[in-house]
């Protein structure tokens, strides 16, 4: 079955897969390389990188599993209001495959792809505490001191978050993060309404972030957070015991996952479990990426953007308020990925005809060819 993807008619995800790495082929040799040196430092140091692709792998499968499941629930309710001649089965069986055929496909391959990042990112965010051991914390934490007249940003906000249902409601949504992260990557690819130089836009954005942010800044700035503050700065009083305390209390009216992650994140950083994690606060990459949501929503739809900037905020108060980061983190993580996101965004100005190479001009014919007589190149 033929489908419409960037303008162009396909009847083979190949043919698609074909033009797609004509087009970018800047952007796939980059992360190919980033991948593959990966691999080789891994190999110099007698590792391997089996068990991060294992780490993500895992949560590929959630995601998929979520996606299909919520597939299936659209087609159904697809089925009962439309109605039809056929058996409501038979009209979900013939939904389902022409939107696997291509869209599911593409969604399973974008997901691939940065599975594989992920894998290589986790491998280089597990070595920074051994490469630069923790040494901002107190510095960050008295800033913010200081700033806020004696006062942490977590005690500013406890009164307004401070309650069981309101910390369980911010982990889950904390927690959902991670299927954001792959749903809006190939949500981006799968859906016929986005422009392609701005899924491209945002996946540039993405990948520099987290290696720029989420590697370099995290090095120079290597600190693990509030809620391992008094473990990594025991000289001095925890200013965030309080809300330790308080976290705890609420792990016993409901597990939050908060506590099960710093458990396992301390038990990889001190050698008591061999499980790839990593620890690493500034820059915050869950706020850092939140904000590419933003702006990427925003590209799309003022209804889009709005959702995504209450999520964000959602996810920055969360940040303070679970003990993951100082709100440093959180600002610096904004900032950067603004900046980021406006510096791919020239890389998109449309250029001059002279300035149009040839392997983008064959990817052009390619698609030309792809596409039947009878429909002309259109977006849907």
């Amino acid at each position: 079955m033929a489908t419409i993807v960037d303008g162009a008619k396909f009847t083979s995800l190949p043919a698609w897969i074909k033009l797609e790495f004509l087009r970018e082929r800047g952007f796939y040799i980059g992360l190919a390389a980033f991948v593959f040196v990966t691999i080789f430092l891994a190999a110099l140091r007698g590792e391997t990188l089996f068990p991060h692709l294992a780490e993500y792998g895992v949560r590929l499968v959630r995601v998929l599993a979520a996606a299909f499941s919520g597939l299936l629930i659209v087609l159904c309710l697809r089925a009962l209001i439309l109605g039809g001649n056929g058996s409501l089965l038979r009209s979900i069986f013939a939904s389902a495959k022409s939107i696997i055929a291509m869209r599911f496909a593409r969604f399973v391959y974008a997901c691939v792809l940065l599975t594989f990042f992920m894998a290589a990112f986790l491998y280089h965010k597990t070595n920074i505490p051994i490469i630069t051991p923790f040494q901002w914390d107190a510095t960050f934490a008295h800033w913010e001191s200081a700033m806020l007249g004696g006062r942490q940003p977590w005690e500013l906000i406890h009164p307004l978050v401070g309650y069981p249902p309101v910390t369980i409601a911010l982990d889950l949504i904390y927690s959902s993060w991670v299927v954001m992260v792959f749903m809006v990557w190939a949500g981006l690819l799968v859906s016929a309404r986005t422009p392609r130089q701005l899924r491209m836009r945002y996946w540039r954005a993405t990948i520099i972030s987290w290696l720029v942010i989420g590697v370099v800044m995290a090095m120079i700035f290597s600190s693990a957070g509030p809620c391992f503050f008094g473990d990594v700065v025991p000289a001095i009083p925890n200013p965030f015991a309080g809300l330790d305390q308080y976290l705890a209390r609420v792990n016993q009216i409901f597990p939050l996952s908060q506590m099960v992650s710093r458990n396992f994140l301390w038990d990889v950083y001190t050698g008591q479990s061999e499980l790839p994690g990593g620890i690493s606060a500034m820059p915050s990459m869950h706020n850092a990426q939140a904000a590419l949501f933003v702006a990427v929503g925003f590209s799309l739809s003022r209804r889009l953007g709005a959702a995504m900037l209450i999520y964000a905020i959602l996810i920055f108060v969360g940040s303070i308020h679970l003990g993951w980061h100082y709100a440093l983190d959180g600002i610096v993580g904004w900032i950067a990925a603004a900046a980021i996101w406006l510096a791919c965004g020239w890389r998109l100005r449309k250029p001059d005809a002279a300035s149009i190479d040839a392997p983008a001009a064959l990817a052009d014919q390619l698609a030309s060819s792809s596409i039947a007589p009878e429909h002309a190149c259109r977006m849907k």
